[in-house]
């Protein structure tokens, strides 16, 4: 078999391309297509080994620049020598008769598909997708390192094997960077996915592509796995083409996803770093983008984990703190009492910290975080805490900085609220004695007091002695005998 099957030419499924000469291979079927290329199994009769054979797509046969970019695909990955991108074994350019090459056969899925495939059975897939990201950071900054950038960056080109293989695909749209174009040669061509494209290579400016380029479509990358969509997603190819060379992106954590998806800040932090408009303003190195995302894997995965189950506090208003947490699984309710009653501050949920202020300053606890289900937390410990601040004592005086302030805001906060409060007391007050008041001397009104305090305290839950020192505070009021007077001024 020299790869003619018995579909009909053109159909794609079976390999109908000539095959070079002296090249003995059989056609096991196609394994995937592209815009300008497809991928068939086939086996190495004279190696006894299956092989990954990609050929130009027949319509593109005739094309001198689509035959030299599929050429350049296979010279430049046969180049890349790295564990993490998959080895060409031999390249076939007769523009008369055939142009494909042979590379190693890849099993498993992408990662476009193991995203997917985890959003559809509600997988929180978060930590194995950035140890994907992490191998496929390695594959880019070899490639940069050869003066390679890959520029077409996306789950879909990431395939992710059955036993840890990581392998970074589709070298197409490659380019030496030395080879790059300069401003005034520029031919102002836009090649790669919108969804995924840094606003220079959006607008076709090819004489403005680099490293960062790269960086920015890694960013992507992650986007995606926090976001559940890429950083573009508009209703035709061209908006979402526009829309990149804007620039215009929305937050991962303003993106709404289904209730329970981690979306830990330090990623979305690192996201937004990679995803700037403004290459300087980007990682300036993929090792910088890649220690960010390992930093993040090692401190959460480093942590012990507990479980709490719903209705259990898992910090209390009052309580020393010796430790913060870090919500893995399910979701927390953080309260505070003021004046006798609680009140709901806001719902915490996977990937968000909570009690680190009081560990900061050794202060009490200022809230009580309940589990409302069943939630499994990460806990950082007053050591942990401490060796991540004496990374810098700079970063340690900062936090600290922040978390008193934090801490004194929350105080000035609860003081104003109880403030209005009394001042309500003082209102019901002046209302009781004008509605249900006797006139007194000189033009007083009274009631008695004791009945009118058991009633404020009934009805706003202050205590009566924060009551009374609030009521007798205001001018013109006075107790005698059990009877609150309020006289009228300048008596």
């Amino acid at each position: 078999m020299f790869g003619f099957g018995k579909k009909q030419p053109g159909d794609g499924k079976s390999l109908t391309q000539p095959i070079p000469a002296g090249w003995q291979i059989a056609d096991l079927g196609l394994l995937g297509a592209g815009g300008m290329s497809r991928v068939y199994r086939v086996r190495d009769e004279s190696l006894g080994r299956e092989v990954a054979f990609k050929v130009l797509r027949p319509e593109l046969l005739e094309e001198n620049e689509a035959i030299d970019r599929f050429v350049d695909e296979a010279r430049i990955t046969a180049q890349l020598d790295h564990p993490n991108i998959p080895p060409v074994y031999a390249l076939a350019a007769d523009r008369k008769r055939s142009t494909c090459f042979t590379m190693k056969v890849l099993e498993g899925q992408s990662l476009q598909q193991m995203l997917e495939e985890n959003e559809r059975e509600g997988v929180d897939g978060l930590f194995a997708s950035l140890d994907v990201l992490v191998r496929v950071c390695d594959a880019v900054s070899f490639a940069h390192s050869k003066g390679v950038l890959h520029l077409d960056l996306k789950p879909s080109n990431v395939m992710v094997g059955e036993f840890g293989q990581i392998y970074l695909v589709d070298w197409g749209l490659a380019r030496r960077k030395a080879e790059l174009p300069t401003k005034e040669t520029d031919d102002g061509t836009m090649n790669g996915t919108p969804a995924y494209m840094a606003p220079e290579q959006a607008k076709g400016h090819n004489w403005d592509i680099d490293e960062r380029t790269d960086i920015f479509a890694l960013g992507g990358i992650l986007y995606r796995i926090l976001a559940g969509k890429p950083p573009y997603l508009e209703m035709s190819a061209d908006e979402t083409r526009e829309a990149a060379a804007r620039a215009e992106l929305t937050p991962p954590d303003q993106v709404h996803r289904r209730e329970g998806t981690t979306m830990p800040r330090r990623l979305v932090a690192i996201s937004m770093h990679a995803l700037q408009p403004n290459k300087d303003q980007r990682f300036q190195e993929v090792g910088a983008f890649k220690q960010e995302l390992e930093e993040f894997i090692r401190g959460m995965a480093q942590l012990p984990r507990k479980t709490f189950a719903a209705g259990e506090a898992i910090v209390r208003e009052g309580e020393e703190g010796d430790a913060a947490y870090v919500i893995f699984e399910g979701h927390c309710q953080a309260t505070r009492v003021v004046a006798g009653k609680t009140q709901s501050l806001r719902l915490l949920g996977p990937g968000e910290m909570f009690g680190e202020t009081a560990v900061f300053t050794g202060a009490p606890r200022s809230a009580t975080v309940t589990a409302i289900m069943d939630t499994v937390v990460g806990v950082v410990d007053q050591l942990y805490l401490r060796e991540e601040m004496e990374r810098t004592s700079f970063m340690s005086l900062a936090i600290r900085t922040v978390a008193s302030s934090f801490l004194d805001l929350n105080a000035q906060t609860a003081a104003m609220t109880e403030a209005k409060r009394l001042d309500k007391v003082v209102d019901l007050t002046l209302r009781h004695l004008a509605l249900l008041g006797t006139n007194g001397t000189g033009g007083s009104r009274k009631t008695p007091w004791k009945a009118l305090l058991a009633k404020l305290v009934a009805e706003t839950g202050i205590p009566e002695e924060d009551i009374s020192r609030r009521v007798l505070k205001e001018k013109g009021f006075d107790v005698e005998n059990d009877q609150l007077i309020l006289r009228p001024p300048n008596t």
